[in-house]
């Protein structure tokens, strides 16, 4: 009897200009990350808000952008989220995008490096 294959740990962190973002997760299977942790920290005093997404690739090579979580209590403030991902497309790979923004609109923004299942 073949045994299940086990869940594989992931996660990165990076920095834009004005805003430090982090990610861990685990593949729970090939179309689940869970549990997730999404982190952002605002590090400048400029004015404006800082906000994490979570960005999957598919099996098929289609992108997923989840929804934006946002900080708005300025420089030292962050937050974290604790959430999962499911896309019945299959989750091959995943990053974070990190922003800074001025209302609804981005700044500022960068990918962490891509973490493969």
């Amino acid at each position: 009897m073949a045994s299940a294959p086990s869940a594989s740990a992931a996660g990165s962190g990076c920095t834009v200009e004005g805003a430090y973002g982090t990610w861990s997760g685990t593949w729970a299977s090939s179309t689940t990350l869970n549990p997730l942790t999404l982190g952002v920290t605002d590090v400048s005093a400029d004015g404006h808000h800082v906000a994490v997404q979570l960005v999957t690739r598919n099996n098929s090579g289609g992108y997923h952008w989840w929804p934006w979580h946002h900080i708005y209590g300025g420089r030292g403030d962050d937050g974290a989220w604790s959430t999962s991902a499911y896309d019945p497309a299959g989750i091959a790979s995943a990053t974070i995008n990190v922003a800074v923004f001025e209302g609804d609109h981005e700044l500022v923004s960068g990918y962490c490096g891509w973490q493969y299942r």
